[in-house]
């Protein structure tokens, strides 16, 4: 029997890959090119624009560095998959749309919510998808490899931290931003450091042989 119609793997990766690069490219038309003599305010907005196009690229960038790592050439996709991916690229595609919000309305509290609803809901849907793949493709009594159950952690950590998100919109939303810049740092610091704890682990047992050694030097 001959199979013509099916799911291709190519297309969602090569749409969504199309997706992510316009996302992250036009996000920097929102900011606004300098006419005249600059003064000290129009300096201070022009950095507040560019300050709020990084955050949000580097937010975008990292949806992508997880994506193309859960849509690896080797994995079996569930065909919900297909749906649950359209679902997300159109939750990226206003990223930019809440961002110029955001930047427009100076932190203003409608915006900052809005902005980490979306964070939010992409999240969410993020961690769906992972956990579609991981069941398609985790057979009975096998395990995750240890990058895996890492960078599952990590997707699960991002939905905890965008609750952060949603609660700094609603109390202070002009720290919306700082927020968001400070969830990044604590997910690449964290990150690094687990992955040089496996690399290089910490001998506690050594540690404490240590200490008891120099403690029994020093009473005597």
């Amino acid at each position: 029997m001959v199979v013509l119609f099916q799911n291709s793997k190519n297309r969602l990766v090569a749409i969504s890959d199309g997706v992510f690069a316009v996302v992250l490219t036009i996000m920097v038309l929102a900011i606004k090119v300098p006419t005249g003599p600059l003064s000290t305010p129009a300096v201070w907005l022009l950095l507040q624009e560019i300050f709020t196009y990084l955050i949000s690229f580097a937010v975008v960038a990292q949806y992508w560095q997880y994506h193309q790592e859960l849509f690896d050439r080797n994995a079996n996709l569930p065909t919900g998959i297909y749906i649950l991916n359209n679902c997300y690229l159109s939750l990226i595609c206003l990223i930019p749309f809440v961002t110029a919000w955001l930047k427009d309305s100076q932190t203003s509290s409608y915006s900052a919510i809005a902005f980490a609803v979306v964070i939010a809901a992409v999240d969410i849907l993020q961690l769906s998808m992972f956990r579609r793949v991981i069941r398609a493709n985790l057979k009975p009594l096998q395990q995750l490899s240890s990058h895996d159950r890492e960078e599952y952690r990590s997707v699960k950590m991002m939905v905890v931290i965008s609750g952060l998100y949603l609660l700094v919109s609603l109390t202070v939303p002009h720290l919306i931003l700082l927020m968001i810049a400070a969830g990044l740092a604590f997910r690449v610091i964290t990150t690094r450091f687990l992955r040089q704890l496996k690399q290089h682990p910490f001998n506690w047992s050594r540690y404490f042989l240590l200490k008891s050694g120099l403690a029994i030097a020093t009473d005597n």
